[in-house]
């Protein structure tokens, strides 16, 4: 796992060659300016959509087409982050299977510091009650996932001009701030620290001032938020009062299933959201050891 300070140094971009999916380059000059060195695409060939046999259907045939195809968009996308200055590769051979897993398992052997993907932006019914490949990565990923959301349209504005950092006093929120810091650096230094207090709360606000103090010593300008209320509706609503281009938040999250039917502050926020999401799951905590 990467350094918590060194969460763009290598930034693995997951494809489909949709026009969102393909904005994510729209953000390089940002990802430079956070510190991002290299990117690694990744284009997984979905089979879950196959779930049994269909007759007079080739899938080996099919499959070695989409890799064709793959293979030259891919190349393309290396030549033009190496134009912009950054190194560049692609994941080969190219994988086959489950999207989440394969870009989960590809970020460990690729030593990636964070995963970039992009929402299909599919109806919210559909999203409950399936879940999502952005929904399963940020689950299962144990290093930060960058969410950029597509609804109407492509997200195009400056994801680091003004940060929203959620922190709910808790060790895992402490750890976000080495990233948002990174961010709020590269963009417009400007930072939102929101705590959500909730009924017969007895956290620590320790950590929470530790967050403003390591962000003002770098000379971020820091707002703290205190607010009551449901989690993800403050924290939706707070970003839109204060014009927040990006949420930071920490995800310790409830198992697999239970979140797909009960959801949880990340995955109502990562829904919901109008602006880019970046999670950070505790290394220690991986949802894959919570099913």
């Amino acid at each position: 796992m990467p350094s918590n300070s060194e969460c763009f140094k290598k930034v693995m971009m997951a494809v489909d060659f949709s026009e969102c999916s393909l904005s994510m380059l729209n953000h390089l000059d940002e990802l430079e300016k956070a510190g991002t060195e290299e990117i690694v695409f990744i284009r997984v060939i979905n089979l879950t959509k196959f779930t049994g046999a269909v007759a007079g259907f080739d899938i080996d045939a099919w499959v070695e087409i989409q890799e064709e195809e793959a293979m030259k968009k891919l190349e393309e996308l290396v030549k033009k982050v190496e134009k912009f200055g950054l190194k560049a590769k692609f994941v080969h051979p190219i994988p086959v299977g489950d999207p989440v897993g394969e870009i989960v398992e590809a970020a460990k052997k690729e030593g990636a510091s964070s995963i970039m993907l992009a929402s299909r932006g599919k109806s919210r019914i559909k999203e409950i009650l399936l879940g999502s490949v952005s929904e399963g990565v940020i689950r299962k990923a144990d290093r930060p996932v960058l969410l950029l959301k597509s609804g109407k349209g492509c997200y195009s504005g400056k994801m680091f001009k003004k940060i929203l950092y959620a922190h709910d006093l808790s060790e895992h929120s402490a750890d976000v701030v080495h990233c948002v810091k990174e961010a709020a650096l590269a963009g417009g230094r400007d930072v939102v620290i929101l705590h959500v207090e909730e009924k017969d709360e007895r956290g620590d606000k320790r950590l929470l001032k530790e967050a403003e103090e390591e962000l003002k010593k770098a000379g971020i300008n820091v707002k703290v938020l205190l607010r009551e209320g449901i989690p993800h509706k403050v924290i939706l609503r707070t970003a839109e009062e204060e014009g927040a281009t990006m949420i930071a938040m920490a995800s310790r999250g409830l198992g697999f299933i239970e979140g797909m039917i009960l959801g949880s502050t990340t995955d109502v926020v990562t829904r919901r959201s109008k602006v880019p999401v970046l999670v950070h799951r505790h290394p220690r905590h991986p949802e894959s050891n919570q099913n």
